[in-house]
């Protein structure tokens, strides 16, 4: 039972140390400029270098993973509540009707909610180096140069002041 103890005990550690070593604040894709794209919704059609001269939140989500999605009700709301940053939350759901139905579910702020067709996610995803099971958040400056991924609420307000 001892053994048991200290092989649970070695694989937390080396689960921890593991997850430690992937921080994300050393990624490469920090300081470089965000690559464009163009996406619609119902409402319209955005252009992420419309927004220069903003802070924008880049949150790639799905309503499958359930971390993203919450992440995506907390950044929704932490917008909804400041003028200086925008949103561009851009979903990966099965379908189209499943992503409307999140929305409603969620209660949403919907103009900057969009979804991600399936034809375009792969262009997608290789622009943004992100895959279907690691969807994260990138915080993008008012020159629309890359500054934090997966940023905390706190490294937000940070930034924006």
């Amino acid at each position: 039972m001892r053994e048991f103890s200290y092989l649970i005990v070695t694989l937390l550690l080396v689960a921890v140390f593991t997850s430690a070593s992937n921080n994300y604040s050393k990624d490469s894709r920090i300081g470089t400029t965000a690559p464009n794209f163009t996406i619609g919704n119902n409402e319209n059609v955005v252009t992420l270098s419309q927004f220069r001269g903003k802070y924008v939140l880049l949150n790639i989500w799905s309503s499958a993973d359930a971390i993203a999605r919450l992440d995506n009700m907390r950044l929704n709301k932490l917008v909804q509540e400041n003028d200086k940053i925008e949103q561009l939350a851009v979903n990966f759901d099965r379908s189209r009707a499943l992503f409307n139905e999140v929305i409603t579910s969620d209660s949403l702020y919907t103009t900057g909610q969009y979804y991600c067709e399936p034809q375009d996610r792969a262009a997608f995803m290789k622009k943004w180096g992100v895959d279907d099971k690691h969807y994260c958040t990138f915080l993008i400056n008012t020159k629309g140069v890359v500054i934090a991924l997966n940023p905390s609420e706190d490294e937000i307000k940070k930034a924006l002041k």
